[in-house]
């Protein structure tokens, strides 16, 4: 039996979150505070409503742009090292753990 094994540079990402920009070019991608569930309900309706607002600098800030379900991972790559060049360095293992990270959280789907 086979198994078809992903590759994580293949796929297309695309943003998961309501997100805001910032004065400096930067954005918040904005998290919902509590889970849609009964008890996430209630605290809404308790407690602040306010998301919670995840900071991403200009690096990620570029990432996320790019998340658009077009570009693959690995054009994203490409595309910030056309940007940032050797700052980014190593390019594709510190992308992996970025996109690994943010679907984790829920920010982007893959």
């Amino acid at each position: 039996m086979s198994e078809k094994v992903l590759n994580l540079f293949e796929l297309r990402p695309r943003q998961a979150r309501a997100f805001e920009e910032l004065e400096d070019g930067t954005v918040d991608v904005l998290v919902p505070r509590y889970g849609n569930n009964a008890i996430g309900r209630l605290l809404k309706k308790v407690l602040s409503n306010r998301p919670v607002r995840v900071h991403l600098d200009d690096v990620g800030t570029c990432v996320w742009r790019l998340c658009d379900g077009e570009r693959t991972v690995k054009q994203i790559g490409e595309s910030l090292h056309e940007r940032f060049g050797e700052r980014v360095d190593p390019l594709y293992d510190r992308l992996e753990i970025f996109i690994k990270q943010m679907q984790k959280a829920g920010l982007i789907k893959l």
